[in-house]
């Protein structure tokens, strides 16, 4: 894991910097978030193809929420995908992203200690009292930095890429629901 630092990489696939224009769509805004809140303190604006951290990639959005905006990249290291949360940058947010990053290093750490004294006991992989199993309920923070933008300084969790993305299963839905089977196939697979 990276440590959070004053390291950012604004590289842009056709070459324009983050406040300058483009002709490639600006798709931050869409799926409900507004503009209102990009703005200084606010959300960073991202596009399809911007790099991030001279490795990821941004190929797709995944959601939003009142703290940030997460988006699927490719990272350009392992080659595979990963999930980009960008939190707003006002002070109080970037505090919950550095809580959230030490919530889960810790929760990592202890799933993981609990995980290799089971094995050291002679304990079975996959019995009801393995905690391997609770500790792959845990997500995976991959890395973390922070990025500079127009609208300030925002902490960026990368995360392992857990499924399917659970708006576009919504949206297909038409937003009326899923079918408790579904419910019960997905979270079954967590």
């Amino acid at each position: 894991e990276s440590e959070a630092s004053g390291d950012s990489f604004d590289s842009r696939r056709d070459g324009s910097s983050a406040g300058g224009s483009s002709s490639r769509s600006d798709v931050s805004e869409l799926d409900g978030e507004g503009s209102e809140g990009y703005r200084p303190g606010g959300y960073h604006p991202v596009r399809l193809g911007d790099v991030f951290h001279a490795r990821y990639t941004v190929v797709e959005k995944l959601g939003w929420g009142h703290f940030s905006t997460v988006w699927a990249c490719r990272d350009a290291e392992t080659g595979g995908l990963v999930a980009l949360k960008v939190q707003k940058s006002a002070s109080h947010y970037a505090d919950a992203a550095l809580d959230e990053i030490d919530l889960l290093r810790h929760a990592r750490r202890v799933a993981d200690e609990e995980s290799t004294a089971f094995a050291a006991a002679g304990g079975v992989a996959g019995a009801d009292d393995d905690p391997s199993a609770a500790s792959s309920r845990v997500v995976r923070l991959l890395d973390h930095f922070e990025h500079a933008g127009p609208n300030g300084r925002h902490v960026c969790m990368v995360f392992e890429m857990l499924g399917v993305n659970l708006l576009s299963v919504i949206r297909k839905s038409e937003y009326h629901g899923l079918p408790v089977d579904a419910v019960r196939a997905m979270t079954k697979r967590a």
